[in-house]
């Protein structure tokens, strides 16, 4: 059996590993975006819809602003997007879901709370929050981390129920040890490796999220990120009767699909790691 889950983990974790040198590269380019980008983003630099070449390495889009500079600091605004919103969401799940657990309360209206929340469907709210709260980082972040955090609050109440019956914790609280050592020695580490799951596929989820609300001009119009870019290569008219979309639409979109794939792959090494009695079937993904 031993070998059995070597073997699966083998190929899983060398995913893992391309996986996690993928996403160093696009956080080095947006982090270095500023000293990489030739020009400034929204600076009109060149003539309309330039093809690459000429000092343009991806071209000009409509308004003739340079698209790889674009693209570096649109990489900057999505990947933060995504992982500021995935750091709240797990954050919120990890604290409410703890709650309606029963530390300390009854936890019945933090139940109740996360069963509202799971009770809305999350893209037309995750919208109608957009709008209301006005485009922009911000109000962006906060509205995929209010629409993301539920699901998983239950699934950490549900473990921190068994937790709080396990007899090794009825023994500390016996023996009256302080609520805040037990939830930091035996409760945290029990949801950990739930929680570590719960960012990486709420990261992939927010980028993807972040380039939709982009491309229905639902982003923040004073930021660049791959989801305006998008935007605007679609709004262009002969964007599918040319070229254009292979070195306007292509790098966004690649970026966006490149970065949830590595994402993808980090999760389901970590997810072996973390069960490794799942044998194959973690690695198959199933």
């Amino acid at each position: 059996m031993k070998a059995v889950r070597a073997a699966a983990h083998r190929p899983a974790r060398s995913a893992a590993v391309a996986g996690a040198a993928l996403l160093g590269i696009l956080a080095a380019a947006a982090a270095m975006a500023h000293v990489l980008a030739p020009h400034d983003p929204m600076a009109l630099v060149g003539a309309p819809t330039l093809p690459p070449g000429g000092g343009f390495l991806m071209g000009t889009n409509t308004l003739g602003q340079d698209l790889a500079s674009q693209w570096l600091h649109g990489a900057r605004t999505s990947l933060a997007v995504g992982f500021l919103a995935g750091a709240l969401s797990t954050g919120l799940s990890a604290v409410l879901g703890v709650a309606a657990g029963g530390w300390r309360t009854g936890g019945g209206w933090v139940l109740g709370l996360i069963d509202v929340f799971l009770a809305v469907p999350a893209v037309p709210i995750l919208v109608l929050l957009v709008a209301f709260l006005g485009p922009g980082f911000w109000s962006l972040v906060l509205a995929l981390a209010l629409v993301s955090w539920a699901a998983f609050a239950r699934i950490v109440r549900a473990q921190v129920r068994v937790t709080l019956q396990k007899a090794y914790v009825e023994g500390a609280r016996a023996i009256g040890a302080p609520g805040s050592r037990v939830l930091r020695s035996c409760v945290l580490p029990e949801i950990a490796p739930i929680l570590f799951t719960k960012f990486l596929l709420t990261v992939r989820w927010a980028v993807l999220l972040e380039a939709t609300l982009g491309l229905l001009g639902l982003g923040d119009p004073g930021r660049v990120s791959w989801g305006l870019m998008l935007h605007q290569a679609l709004s262009y008219p002969l964007l599918l009767i040319t070229d254009a979309w292979i070195w306007w639409a292509g790098p966004p979109a690649v970026a966006i699909v490149l970065t949830s794939l590595g994402l993808m792959a980090i999760g389901q090494d970590l997810d072996i790691w973390l069960n490794p009695h799942a044998g194959p079937r973690a690695a198959s993904g199933e």
